[in-house]
This record gives C-alpha cells, sequence and structure tokens, in this order.
C-alpha cells in the first residue's frame, strides 16, 4: 500500500488540490462572491502548499531513488513517481492561474 501511496502521490496532490479550490470557490460564492480578493487568497495559499507538497515529495523520491543499491530493482517505480509528482506541479500550477485571472 505504501509504493502505491508513494507512486500515485503527486497525482493525489493535484486531485486533492482540485477539490478544495473547487470547495474554497463554492464558499466564496455562497458566503460573498467567487471573485473577492480574501477567497482568491485562501486559494492561492492553498495552492502554495499542494505545491510545496508535490515538490517535497518529489525530493524525498529522488533521494531514495539515490540512495537504493546499483542497480535499483525499483529504479522503474521512483521514475514514475518523480513523473507524477511533476505532473500533479503542473497541473497545480496551471489550476491556480485560472483562480488568480479570472475576474
Amino acid at each position: 500500500m505504501r509504493r502505491w501511496l508513494i507512486l500515485l502521490g503527486g497525482l493525489l496532490i493535484w486531485a486533492t488540490h482540485f477539490l478544495g479550490l473547487y470547495l474554497i470557490t463554492s464558499v466564496a460564492d455562497v458566503v460573498a462572491t467567487a471573485d473577492d480578493p480574501v477567497w482568491r487568497l485562501a486559494g492561492a495559499g492553498f495552492s502554495l502548499v499542494c505545491i510545496a507538497g508535490a515538490a517535497g515529495l518529489g525530493v524525498a523520491i529522488a533521494r531514495a531513488g539515490r540512495r537504493g543499491p546499483q542497480p535499483d530493482p525499483r529504479r522503474f517505480e521512483h521514475s514514475v513517481a518523480l513523473g507524477g509528482c511533476v505532473i500533479g506541479g503542473i497541473g497545480v500550477a496551471f489550476q491556480t492561474l485560472a483562480l488568480l485571472i479570472v475576474g
């Protein structure tokens, strides 16, 4: 189970970010307006936390890949997990740009 969480960690962060931004903008639309600066800053802060999480996970995976024996039999898993972190980070950044540009 732990290997699957590491393998899909970056994509799970991206999915959590998508759900979190959706919830933040939904609450903002009910409480005030969706383009209120306070709620945009809340979304931007949440996005920064998610990007930091994806970057931290990527660094941890990269370090774990270098510590293993050469050749590491799980090198492919580390490569896929690192790619998932990169894709997740790009997805988070793309969704954050949409949050900051609209309005």
